[in-house]
């Protein structure tokens, strides 16, 4: 009785610190490195982000024109996520696209990128990316500038760009994202690296599965990695 009830101390305090704002959110996460693993096909190799286990296969297009450029990601993924004790599936697409002449930008689609999911996921699962506006300019200069949502099981979980860790300068691609649920840094990935690394809540925290996930969606994407057209 007396050990159950220490397991269960520890578990609160465990989760007090995994939401206490005031701490780096690495300092109170799980440094996971991404895993190569054996996958369906050659076309879609398998990977590990710590316990969950998932394959991917993504593509990217673009199409340059003398007045139009537009670049186009599609990623089909599955996540076996143990506590649902089953398989997530995700067919994610979008693109951005402008039309410029003479210098002049005469019709923009800015960036969107939407997920929807099957399988074990909850029946509230959806996710979506896009350009965003904030940041400095200094942190427009850093990387291309992205913002999602993912609702999940009755959460919702935000991402934004931001360097976690390594090189802080990159030729434009994306350097990383943090994760963040009411306004608390859950989480992050870091993209610029040899692989991907990833911050995930402790085991047995409540936002771990829906980090997990946007880790895996996020480091699948074919991100154009450019600045904002």
């Amino acid at each position: 009785m007396k050990a159950a009830i220490a397991i269960a101390a520890l578990c609160l305090a465990s989760a007090a610190v995994a939401q206490d704002a005031s701490v780096p959110f690495k300092d109170r996460t799980d440094r996971v490195q991404l895993q190569g693993r054996r996958g369906p096909s050659l076309f879609r190799p398998g990977f590990g982000i710590g316990e969950y286990v998932g394959s991917a296969s993504a593509r990217s297009s673009g199409m340059a024109m003398p007045f139009r450029r537009s670049s186009h990601a599609k990623t089909s993924f599955a996540l076996s996520i143990p506590s649902l004790g089953g398989e997530v599936q995700g067919e994610c697409e979008g693109g951005e696209a402008r039309i410029q002449i003479l210098g002049i930008t005469f019709e923009r689609e800015p960036l969107a990128y939407n997920c929807a999911f099957s399988g074990a996921a909850p029946a509230d699962a959806a996710f979506t990316l896009a350009l965003s506006r904030h940041g400095n300019w200094l942190n427009r200069l850093q990387q291309p500038q992205r913002a999602g949502q993912l609702s999940w099981n009755g959460q919702v979980y935000r991402a934004e760009t931001r360097y976690v860790e390594g090189l802080p300068w990159s030729s434009g691609g994306v350097l990383g994202y943090v994760f963040s649920r009411d306004g608390v840094d859950i989480g992050g990935v870091a993209l610029n690296g040899m692989a991907p690394t990833f911050y995930l809540p402790p085991a047995g925290s409540a936002d771990r599965d829906a980090a997990a996930l946007l880790g895996a969606i996020l480091f699948t994407f074919q991100d154009p990695g450019r600045p904002p057209l």
